[in-house]
């Protein structure tokens, strides 16, 4: 169990690192708001949607070409090559990330060059291949920021991220289509906020690790075919993860056009926030789920990723009810066209939220039953593959966005029985019928104000209030509270 002093420890780092996204998600917001109206008012549902169909291609093979280094490097430097320096562990994973990145890269390339024009429309075709060469670069970002993520500085990712990448790639989907690169503006904008976070984040992994000791660094081949090895079931896992993720926006593509599929996409875009509240902790959540794992055992480490679901379930709530209430007027100040996305988004975000508060117990997957992890996300991705089969034609972009959610409340059971029938972890959901009842609270307020023709702004502010009271009474009259507990923030002796 870990001791009194180090979970305040732990729990204090990981607040720390969850305030510190929060600024910057903060920022972040703004930027995306400012992109996708640059996206939807200049460039068109159609051009946006070809751009979201080439990135859904390209995050799925930074997910091949990153091996899983983002979750394993924690692992390496933790409890693997005390004899080496740190920074010389990171490298290790920088030579691997880039050779598989420049492979890639290369194939996804060729294979537009050669694919007919019926397999894949213009717009689509040419924005991955614009798109392709950032593999390497997003690659080498992932690396680094979990690097300086490791050393307890989480300042870095926020800042590479939403306001270095975000911010430049706003500004320059604007300046490119100014300059008339009408067709490609969002594809190049992407690259160059992508460069400049990575050009951030070589600055930031220089004033956490010092020297990065290039001459001294030997690389030790015997030990790089070793990880590879070892990484292939998280990898599949992953890119499995990343793949299904995104499937329903190639279903849409593929079945509705690319305008449909900006659309569908814009939803897609508004639902990220809640994804990116779990991301906000993740930065250093998951070096200390790593630690707590590495000092603890797996069952406390269970329960402690339980207690850090409920926290994240509780923040994300809000901003579901609030979608509720306002998410047809955010819609079409993009567009009128894009309040058809309307039912999509509320599915949508209902899915990420169950799968950012749940998700969390992938890790133990990842470290200790890769393959186990890897079955689980098929088996939910062929729920969703099959679900989207059989919905998209019948309700459009609705029905892509209840295919995740069906497929992503799939996986979360599956996680948990797992869980409990091969690692023994019996995660306590105590809290889940409060906020499931507080959240019921708030979406009855909001459907009762629409039936007065309150204003969206007044249902939404009603629906957040008597989510408010009803958990913060739950709460007080059991005493229980919603913490960060049981983790370990030392690295084991």
């Amino acid at each position: 169990m870990p001791e009194p002093g180090d979970e305040r420890t732990a729990r204090r780092l990981i607040m720390r690192g969850g305030w510190s996204s929060a600024a910057g998600f903060a920022v972040r917001l703004a930027a995306r708001l400012i992109f996708l109206l640059v996206a939807a008012r200049l460039y068109g549902p159609a051009l946006f949607g070809a751009y979201l169909i080439a990135l859904a291609i390209v995050e799925a093979a930074v997910v091949i070409a990153g091996l899983s280094m983002k979750r394993l490097l924690f692992q390496w430097l933790d409890g693997e090559d005390t004899d080496r320096a740190p920074f010389h562990v990171v490298l290790d994973a920088c030579l691997l990330g880039g050779g598989a990145s420049l492979v890639v890269g290369a194939v996804i390339m060729i294979a537009v060059l050669l694919a007919p024009a019926e397999l894949i429309a213009p717009a689509s075709a040419e924005a991955l291949f614009i798109l392709a060469p950032t593999i390497l670069v997003q690659v080498l970002l992932d690396v680094l920021l979990a690097a300086t993520r490791w050393t307890h500085a989480i300042r870095y990712e926020v800042v590479a991220r939403s306001l270095v990448q975000a911010w430049i790639g706003a500004l320059g989907a604007i300046l490119f289509f100014a300059a008339g690169f009408a067709a490609q503006g969002l594809a190049l904008a992407y690259w160059t906020g992508t460069l400049a976070a990575l050009l951030y984040a070589l600055w930031g992994a220089r004033h956490c690790f010092g020297s990065f000791g290039l001459a001294s660094w030997r690389p030790r081949l015997r030990g790089l075919r070793a990880r590879v090895l070892g990484m292939s079931s998280n990898t599949a896992e992953e890119f499995a993860g990343t793949l299904y993720g995104r499937i329903d926006i190639y279903l849409v593509g593929i079945m509705l056009g690319e305008a449909a599929a900006g659309i569908y996409g814009m939803a897609r875009q508004i639902s990220v926030p809640i994804r990116q509240i779990r991301q906000g902790f993740d930065g250093l959540l998951i070096p200390i789920v790593s630690r707590t794992l590495a000092t603890t055992g797996t069952e406390p480490t269970g329960k402690a990723i339980a207690s850090a679901g409920r926290v994240i379930i509780a923040i994300q709530l809000p901003l579901l009810l609030a979608l509720v209430a306002l998410g047809v007027p955010l819609l079409s100040w993009f567009g009128p066209v894009f309040a058809a996305g309307y039912w999509a988004l509320i599915a949508l975000t209902a899915a990420e939220l169950i799968q950012s508060a749940f998700g969390i117990g992938d890790l133990l997957f990842a470290w200790q039953r890769p393959k186990t992890g890897l079955a689980i996300t098929l088996a939910s991705a062929l729920i969703g593959i099959v679900a989207g089969l059989l919905l998209i034609p019948a309700l459009g972009i609705t029905g892509a966005g209840l295919s995740v959610l069906l497929s992503f409340s799939a996986r979360a059971v599956f996680r948990r029985q797992v869980l409990r029938s091969q690692l023994g972890v019996h995660p306590p959901f105590v809290l889940l019928a409060p906020l499931l009842g507080a959240a019921a609270a708030g979406a009855a307020t909001i459907m009762a104000l629409n039936h007065i023709a309150a204003y969206p702004a007044v249902q939404a502010l009603g629906g957040l209030a008597a989510y408010g009271v009803v958990l913060a009474t739950w709460l007080k009259a059991t005493g229980i509270r919603l913490s960060f507990d049981g983790f370990v923030a030392r690295a084991p002796e």
